[in-house]
């Protein structure tokens, strides 16, 4: 397995880059391919499978080298609060999707009402 440090990562888009340690050249990694239990970021020791694909090289199975548990093992612990920033911006993202929602409802609601009470005139 290689080694290097996280170069980069968007939480947002799901990807990053890895530099490797022998020669500094950049690994993509994509967050499906992250086994840590914690948070991926800027500036973490890492280990991976490198790859080449059609679109460069990239990093596979990368484990955090700070001793970060695997995401099997993890399933066992109940989710009481995201635990990383992106868990928590997801969190954010999917309640301002319900209040649009709910908001849009009762728009339609009040537009309703006030159609009938037109009607009704």
């Amino acid at each position: 397995m290689a080694k290097g440090i996280i170069k980069r990562y968007d939480f947002r888009k799901g990807f990053g880059f890895i530099a490797d340690d022998k020669n500094g050249e950049d690994f993509f990694f994509h967050k499906s391919e992250w086994q840590g239990d914690g948070p991926i970021r800027q500036g973490l020791a890492v280990k991976f499978v490198d790859k080449d694909s059609d679109k460069g090289p990239q990093a596979e199975s990368v484990i955090p080298l700070d001793g970060g548990i695997s995401k099997a093992s993890s399933n066992n612990k109940p989710a009481a609060k995201p635990a990383s920033l992106e868990d928590r911006v997801a969190s954010l993202e999917s309640s301002v999707g319900t209040w649009k929602v709910l908001s849009l409802l009762a728009l339609a609601g009040v537009i309703a009402l006030g159609v009938e009470k037109f009607v009704l005139i």
